[in-house]
């Protein structure tokens, strides 16, 4: 599917997915920066409470902000947690009925993503991407889930965690912010999470990684900042520590300080020390944008998105491709680039076989700059005239570190049909050097 901006206007959409709440950005094909859905016209109100309520009773159902005010208003069931349940199957009980996590997930995703009616028709939506803080084979299969209740056939999706949404938004900044290492801190009182995108411009493309750390040495406030200014003082005394420390011996450009706990600004002494040479940006919405990002790129990657890859232990570290013969030229022919998450890396070929009965894939390894070539001998292969064995090449990764190869005799038409022979072929994707060691 392409991102096409000749014809009508389309979008792609990225979701942020928290317990506490959700976020909405979108990027139309006519423009250059994607914007964060409001709950309320005209005001900068980006959070979507991650919450439904229900009737007593009844079969109504509401979520958000709505359901927040009829929690308290009106005594509704509240139903909070969701995507940690969805994620570890438990089962919901809610006025003595029973409730699949997974549907009650769909249902809140159904109703928020209702929200964008007032800017575009979801037929309309060319790509969404998931995006959330803990990623792992079950909240994906949650996810998928969800996506299948939903019928969103009609659109690409995608998932990724908030270390990629970083990235991605860092992809379409100025050079100047991004020319040495970028901290983004994200703090909804309670535990601090802080990532440190770093990049490697001695390679080619640059590797981009992200290093992530978390505290729980600014718990102090549950769920705002504590009215005393000495424990205020405390908590900026914490920060300064904790900013100072990671960001030794380390060139940072900017920093982006995320969430609710820093809206009052208290952290006068972290600001100061912050603020000598590098930029510092104050938000809440950088990992939904960074997933609209994302979600284009995915789709209708731009010219300059080829000078980076991302890599992280569930990524791809190699391009995968093949030899092909175009107008007699033997040109390469890409299947896999590196830094694809595992669980999405899967492409199809058909070739047409021109002499040895075998195929070569060609292994690049985007951190040792080496190359190798894996083999897969067809044996047993109907023997045929040059030119007239068509085949079916399907990749997709078994693991982290398998890639698998699947290889289909179609024949040749009415001429020469097919034998029905498949061969298969692990391909180790393994890397010599830790991510650490990269950057």
């Amino acid at each position: 599917m392409i991102f096409d901006t000749k014809k009508s206007k389309s979008y792609v959409l990225g979701y942020d997915l928290s317990d506490s709440f959700c976020q909405i950005s979108y990027l139309s094909s006519d423009s250059d920066m994607p914007q964060t859905l409001s709950v309320l016209a005209g005001a900068e109100l980006y959070n979507i409470p991650t919450v439904l309520s229900k009737e007593k009773g009844t079969s109504n159902w509401y979520y958000g902000k709505e359901a927040q005010k009829r929690i308290e208003e009106n005594g509704d069931i509240e139903v909070r947690g969701l995507i940690e349940k969805a994620g570890k199957m438990d089962m919901i009980e809610v006025d003595g009925t029973e409730y699949n996590p997974v549907a009650l997930l769909s249902l809140f995703i159904k109703k928020s993503l209702s929200l964008l009616s007032m800017e575009m028709s979801m037929e309309l939506v060319k790509a969404i991407v998931f995006t959330a803080r803990d990623l792992d084979d079950k909240m994906i299969e949650a996810l998928s889930a969800v996506v299948e209740n939903l019928g969103l056939d009609s659109c690409d999706i995608f998932y990724q965690s908030y270390e990629e949404s970083l990235y991605y938004y860092m992809l379409y900044q100025t050079e100047d912010l991004k020319r040495q290492n970028v901290v983004a801190v994200s703090y909804d009182f309670g535990r601090m999470y802080v990532y440190m995108l770093r990049y490697n411009r001695g390679l080619s493309p640059i590797v981009s990684c992200v290093d992530t750390s978390y505290y729980d040495d600014l718990a102090l406030a549950d769920p705002e900042l504590p009215t005393s200014q000495e424990k205020i003082d405390m908590m900026d005394e914490q920060l300064s520590f904790i900013l100072r420390h990671l960001m030794e011996n380390t060139v940072v450009n900017s920093v982006y300080l995320l969430g609710n706990g820093f809206r009052s600004q208290w952290m006068h002494k972290s600001l100061k020390f912050l603020c000598t040479g590098r930029r510092v940006f104050l938000g809440n919405n950088l990992f939904s944008k960074g997933a609209s990002i994302a979600a284009r790129e995915k789709i209708s990657p731009s010219s300059f998105a080829s000078d980076y890859v991302f890599l992280r232990k569930d990524k791809l570290f190699y391009n995968v491709g093949m030899l092909v013969d175009k107008s007699g030229k033997e040109v390469y022919h890409a299947l896999l680039d590196a830094g694809i998450s595992w669980y999405d890396a899967a492409a199809s070929i058909s070739v047409i076989l021109d002499k040895k009965p075998e195929l070569k894939l060609i292994m690049t390894s985007v951190i040792e700059g080496t190359q190798h070539e894996e083999l897969l001998e067809l044996k047993e292969l109907p023997q045929r005239p040059e030119r007239t064995t068509r085949l079916r090449i399907d990749l997709k990764m078994k693991s982290e570190e398998i890639l698998t190869v699947y290889v289909e005799d179609q024949g040749f038409g009415e001429i020469f049909p097919a034998s029905g022979i498949t061969w298969s072929l692990d391909v180790p994707c393994k890397r010599n050097i830790e991510i650490e060691n990269i950057i």
